[in-house]
């Protein structure tokens, strides 16, 4: 057999990696050996997923601390996406869910989820954790999806979720992003804490401010009311979610007036999933018709493009692509929304998977999701992501000035740069873009640099 023995000196200096500890002999305690030798400790805990790692937490006091350390060394995104045909049993889909969660590497801190608005209906059947009773007359408990991943997700996790017609997602294994018009489907991403990245979440109800705004006659949108963004933070993104028909178009407006230089994209969905209260109602009585799902800081870029609705080509939708791929934002940790119309998809082109798979083209590394809805937000958003931090500032505003100037199609863009460092122009009125679109597709894909 081999010794495990080795006798270390007092004042020796010896890695953890060469030291072998006596735990093979009649003598030896296992349960001194799991609590107090940490490179064992480290190998058996290093590969358990998160949510192993949280029940292991609570052996002891050197567990504990290894798990929170090893936790907080996981930086990964992930994502899910499962779909099935409306005869399959839903016990499979809840098993795929389930086994997700439970075998992820990071512990998220938000989760955004996009479902079928058929999936999102359907009641589906969780088998009871009961620990009296038999498998074959275990009860089992319906609840809709929504239920489902708040029972399963961590509870300090946000889930941020919504039903639409149609999703699109991407397989985890293959990295294939897929549109999903007619089945069950469900995508969603899991972002973990990362430095220097930030994700705000407020709910509007968008009756309450059209009415005020009809009291005042002054067709503004008060930001500061509802968000729940601190004051100094940079807004990189907003994401943009109503499950009415109809949405005043001053509150996108005011969004991008408020956050300046900041990519706004999203759509009309079927369904808020378990929104949580409207921010500017305490009393918790508002119906929440409008989420917004803000992603902020340094690290954090974002471009943004719409797909126009006369375009029906692939040539065409590739063009469009090339201008997301101009930007040169890192593709490493970078991830994807697409919002489309729900007459485009196989009916607009004639076959399936087209926009998801020219996207796949140009960012094979990029998981996508979104939805098919009722109506589209957003707008060209195409800021190029300096790759030289070492450049001076007064070389990076020339360069910024310039390339503004050149571009015709980023008169939002420029107008916001010039503002920044021209205080002559400060109290202009900037060009604001076209935001609330019909039969088209936007893109927005984000960078953590």
């Amino acid at each position: 057999m081999e010794d495990y023995t080795t006798e270390i000196h007092p004042g020796t200096s010896t890695s953890m990696d060469s030291i072998k500890y006596d735990f093979m002999t009649p003598n030896s305690n296992p349960a001194q050996v799991l609590q107090n030798v940490p490179v064992v400790i480290n190998k058996i805990l290093r590969p358990l997923p998160a949510k192993t790692l949280n029940t292991c937490a609570r052996v002891c006091r050197t567990w504990n601390d290894l798990c929170k350390t090893i936790k907080k060394s996981r930086k990964d995104l992930s994502w899910m996406f499962v779909e099935c045909e409306e005869d399959e049993n839903e016990e499979i889909l809840v098993s795929q869910i389930k086994t997700f969660i439970e075998n992820l590497s990071s512990q998220p801190k938000q989760l955004l989820l996009f479902c079928t608005t058929n999936l999102y209906e359907k009641p589906l059947k969780v088998p009871s954790r009961h620990g009296t009773r038999l498998p074959r007359a275990a009860k089992c408990e319906v609840m809709d999806v929504g239920d489902l991943m708040k029972k399963i997700l961590p509870k300090d996790c946000k889930l941020l979720a919504m039903s639409a017609d149609g999703i699109v997602g991407t397989e985890s294994k293959t990295n294939k992003p897929v549109e999903v018009e007619s089945r069950y489907g469900l995508s969603c991403l899991c972002l973990p804490q990362i430095e220097g990245l930030e994700v705000y979440s407020f709910n509007v109800d968008i009756y309450t401010y059209a009415n005020r705004m009809d009291e005042s006659s002054s067709g503004l949108f008060d930001i500061k009311q509802v968000t729940t963004v601190p004051e100094g933070k940079e807004v990189k993104a907003i994401l943009f979610f109503c499950d009415e028909p109809f949405c005043p178009p001053e509150i996108g407006y005011t969004l991008l007036q408020h956050y300046k230089n900041t990519v706004v994209a999203g759509g009309y969905v079927d369904n808020l999933i378990s929104p949580e209260e409207c921010s500017h109602d305490p009393t918790g009585q508002s119906l929440a018709s409008l989420m917004c799902v803000t992603f902020c800081g340094p690290r954090l870029h974002a471009v943004s493009v719409v797909i126009r609705e006369e375009i029906k080509t692939i040539e065409e939708v590739e063009k469009a692509m090339r201008k997301l791929k101009d930007c040169n934002l890192p593709e490493e940790k970078s991830f994807a929304f697409m919002f489309a119309c729900v007459g485009r998809g196989h009916s607009h082109y004639g076959r399936d998977n087209v926009e998801a798979d020219i996207f796949r083209k140009y960012f094979p590394k990029t998981p996508l999701l979104g939805f098919f809805g009722n109506g589209e937000v957003g707008f060209n958003f195409l800021q190029k992501y300096d790759r030289m931090p070492s450049q001076s500032s007064s070389e990076a505003n020339s360069s910024s000035s310039s390339s503004s100037s050149r571009s015709s199609s980023s008169s939002f863009r420029s107008s916001s740069n010039s503002a920044r460092t021209d205080p002559k122009v400060t109290n202009q009125v900037r060009p604001l873009p076209k935001l609330y679109h019909a039969y088209t597709t936007i893109i927005c894909l984000m960078s953590i640099s």
